[in-house]
């Protein structure tokens, strides 16, 4: 609630000052906010009219208090780590194609020079393959192989499931797959999928709510 909508509230218990013969008081609510009432100067503490200003805005303060309640952290992440565990990871790859099979998905890849986006429906599995040396290649592809993700499950340390405020409005969920940055670095990342919400409606209710069920597939989240 905005302060405008805290001084609304004030003032209803409140009379009309008249600096000439009023003196501002103040009533302290919990949290430290503080409202200001008026009352004679001369009556103050002796009248019945005083004690009752003082009731109406205290009684004012905490019900402005009580409506306003703390802001809620919207924004949000699970992250789990994998580092040296590429069984759980193929096990929680499968679990992101199964579950949201057939959403509107974005794919993008972030270079050191340039950013791959496509968006594509989920497909409903992840294939998998062993590289030698390179370690396990997850492959997530459409079933006209006109669309197809690579992912080097050897070069993936965390998934993050995060949500937060689009800039400009709307809400983004995102599926974020981090590889090992440097001595001092952040974390690298590898691949991030969105569940593609520009267009009109945003993202759908279904989608979101099988995207948050990923996060019991996390370790640790």
């Amino acid at each position: 609630m905005s302060s405008t909508s805290y001084s609304a509230l004030a003032q209803r218990a409140l009379v009309a000052p008249n600096p000439k013969h009023h003196k501002a008081r103040s009533v302290r609510a919990s949290g430290g906010r503080k409202y200001q009432w008026w009352g004679s100067s001369a009556t103050i503490g002796n009248s019945r009219s005083a004690e009752d200003l003082r009731a109406k805005a205290t009684a004012a303060a905490k019900e402005a208090e009580a409506e306003e309640l703390p802001p809620q952290e919207w924004a949000k992440e699970w992250r789990g780590s994998f580092e040296g565990d590429a069984d759980a990871l193929k096990s929680f790859m499968g679990e992101v194609t199964s579950r949201l099979e057939g959403i509107e998905c974005r794919f993008i890849v972030v270079g050191d020079g340039g950013i791959l986006e496509s968006v594509q429906p989920m497909p409903g599995e992840a294939r998998f393959a062993e590289l030698g040396p390179k370690g396990t290649c997850c492959t997530i592809a459409s079933p006209t192989k006109e669309f197809e993700a690579h992912v080097m499950l050897a070069k993936v340390r965390e998934v993050a499931l995060a949500r937060s405020e689009r800039p400009g409005g709307g809400r983004i969920y995102a599926i974020r797959l981090f590889g090992f940055g440097g001595e001092d670095a952040p974390a690298k990342s590898v691949m991030t999928i969105l569940l593609n919400g520009l267009g009109e409606g945003g993202v759908s209710d279904e989608a979101i709510e099988k995207w948050e069920s990923l996060a019991e597939c996390l370790p640790g989240a």
